[in-house]
C-alpha cells in the first residue's frame, strides 16, 4: 500500500489511498518543473499578483470543503481549518500587493568608481518543499506563495497523511490561472528527496518538520551546495510575569496550547510562572483544561479534536508516561480515550525537572507544562535553558518591562501578552535546533533569490 493516505482520526479508517511517485519519474517531473521555469520567470509581476489575488478568491469560496479535507485528513476542529483558509487567502492578497515593493531593484548609488551600481533579485529556478501535517494549507503557502512572486517554480512534497489538501492547492493554484509545472504536487517517497535534490536545475529546499528530518535533509542539500530553509521543533516558553487576573491568562494560555491539539511548533510549551502567582495559576489551568470540550472535527462544539494519528497520540502519551516516571507530576489528563481514533484527554503537568527529558524535549501534543519561578530572572534562566529556539512571550501588565525582558529571550521570535501569532507582514522563523532562516514578509522573497550584482562603466 502506498504511504500516501488519508486516514481518519476521528475515526481510525483508512479512506483513500495515493500511489507515490517512482524513482523513474522523478526526472521527467523535474523537467516540466524547469520548462515551467523559463517560461514563469519571465512573466510580469502583475501577471503574478493577479493569479494569487485569484487563487485567494477561490479560496474563500471554497472554505467550507477545504477545512472539512483537512479535518479528515489530521483531525483539526472546523473553525480552526476555516481560519487556516483565511490565513491562507490574507497571504496571497499580502504578496501579491508587496512583493514589487520588495524584488524592485536596488540601486547603490554610494558604490566608487562605476556610473550604475544596482542588484536584481533574480529567481533561481525549481524549488523543492517539504511540509508538515500540522497546518496542511498554510505551510505550503509561507513557502509556496512569495515564491511564486520571484518567479521560481515548486515541486512540493506534503506529509503522507495529507494527500488531499495538497493535492486541492495545487488544483486551486491553476483554477486561478497558474500553468502546468509552475507548482506541482508530488508524492514523493522520503527515501528519493536526494533523487530531487541532487538535479542541477532544483536551487534549493524549504523544510518544516522534525529535527531528524531536517538534518537529514540538509545533509543532502549541502552535498549538492543547494540553498535551504528549516523550520524544525520549539520547546517554546510563556513567561508569566505580573497579571491582574490570573484565571483569565491561564484559560487564554490553556487555549492556546490545546489549540490544533498542541500540534504546533510554536505552541507555548513551557509556561513558566513566577512563584507569587504559581498556585493560583496551577488550579486556574487544571479548570480551564476540564473545561475543554474533545470532540469530532465537525462537532461545533469541539475545543479540541484528535491527534493527527494514532502514533503520534501514542508518542505524546509516552512522553508524559516517562515525565511522570522522572519525577514530574501529572495533575490532570493525559489519558487514551477509549474511542476509535487518535484520542486523548489534554494533560497538566508540573514539577518538572527543567533539565529532564520531559523539561528538553518537545512534546508535540495537548500537553500543559508549567513551571516554578523564584523570581524574573530564574523566569528568564528557565526560559533560556534549551537548545530550541523559536517563539517565546512575556506576559505582563507593564509593556515596556516586557519588551525588556522579551529581548533577552533567546528565540527567533519574541511577544508581549500574545503567543503563537504568525502573519505575512512579519518574519516567522528560530535560531539553534528550531532551524534557520525566515519566512513571511521580505524575507521570504529575498531566501531564493540570485541578489545579482551589476556594474557599469560608461567608459572602457
Amino acid at each position: 500500500m502506498s504511504k500516501y493516505a488519508v486516514t481518519n482520526p476521528n475515526t481510525g479508517e483508512v479512506e483513500k489511498t495515493f500511489d507515490s511517485l517512482t524513482t523513474e519519474e522523478i526526472p521527467v517531473i523535474i523537467d516540466t518543473a524547469y520548462q515551467a521555469y523559463e517560461s514563469w520567470s519571465q512573466t510580469d509581476l502583475s501577471k503574478r499578483a493577479e493569479i494569487l489575488n485569484r487563487f485567494a478568491d477561490l479560496l474563500d469560496e471554497r472554505a467550507e470543503e477545504l477545512a472539512h479535507i483537512i479535518g479528515r485528513e489530521m483531525g483539526k476542529p472546523l473553525p480552526q481549518g476555516k481560519a487556516e483558509v483565511d490565513k491562507v487567502a490574507r497571504t496571497a492578497r499580502w504578496f501579491a500587493e508587496h512583493s514589487a515593493e520588495f524584488l524592485e531593484t536596488t540601486e547603490l548609488p554610494d558604490a566608487p568608481v562605476a556610473d550604475r551600481t544596482y542588484v536584481k533579485h533574480d529567481p533561481l529556478g525549481v524549488l523543492l518543499g517539504i511540509m508538515p501535517w500540522n497546518f496542511p494549507y498554510n505551510q505550503i503557502a509561507r513557502f509556496v506563495l512569495p515564491n511564486l512572486m520571484v518567479g521560481n517554480t515548486i515541486l512540493m512534497k506534503q506529509a503522507s497523511i495529507c494527500p488531499e489538501s495538497s493535492q486541492m492547492f495545487q488544483t486551486l493554484l491553476e483554477e486561478a490561472g497558474l500553468s502546468q509545472g509552475v507548482y506541482t504536487n508530488i508524492y514523493l517517497n522520503s527515501s528519493d528527496t536526494e533523487e530531487v535534490l541532487k538535479d542541477f536545475r532544483v536551487k534549493g529546499f524549504s523544510l518544516t518538520g522534525s529535527e531528524s528530518a531536517g538534518a537529514s535533509v540538509a545533509s543532502v542539500a549541502a552535498k549538492y551546495y543547494k540553498r535551504s530553509v528549516l523550520e524544525l521543533g520549539g520547546n517554546d516558553p510563556a513567561v508569566v510575569l505580573d497579571t491582574n487576573d490570573v484565571d483569565a491568562l491561564a484559560k487564554k494560555l490553556v487555549g492556546i496550547r490545546t489549540s490544533n491539539a498542541g500540534q504546533v511548533c510554536t505552541s507555548p510549551k513551557r509556561m513558566i510562572v513566577v512563584k507569587e502567582l504559581y498556585d493560583d495559576f496551577v488550579a486556574a489551568a487544571e479548570k480551564a483544561l476540564a473545561d475543554v470540550k474533545v470532540g469530532p472535527y465537525d462537532d461545533p462544539e469541539t475545543d479540541m479534536g484528535p491527534l493527527s494519528s494514532v502514533e503520534a497520540r501514542d508518542e505524546v502519551l509516552e512522553q508524559i508516561h516517562n515525565g511522570v516516571a522522572d519525577g514530574a507530576t501529572l495533575r490532570f489528563g493525559g489519558e487514551k480515550l477509549d474511542r476509535p481514533g487518535a484520542w486523548m484527554s489534554p494533560a497538566l503537568l508540573t514539577d518538572i525537572d527543567p533539565h529532564s527529558t520531559l523539561g528538553q524535549t518537545e512534546v508535540f501534543g495537548p500537553a500543559v507544562m508549567i513551571f516554578k519561578a523564584e523570581d524574573e530572572e530564574d523566569a528568564l534562566r528557565i526560559a533560556n535553558s534549551t537548545e530550541y529556539g523559536l517563539m517565546s512571550s512575556v506576559w505582563t501588565q507593564d509593556p515596556e518591562k516586557g519588551r525588556e525582558f522579551a529581548e533577552r529571550i533567546n528565540a527567533g521570535m519574541c511577544l508581549v501578552n500574545a503567543h503563537q501569532e504568525s502573519s505575512p507582514e512579519y518574519p516567522f522563523g528560530g535560531i539553534n535546533r528550531s532551524g534557520y532562516g525566515r519566512e513571511n514578509e521580505r524575507w521570504a522573497l529575498q531566501g531564493f533569490t540570485n541578489e545579482r550584482l551589476v556594474r557599469i562603466h560608461n567608459e572602457h
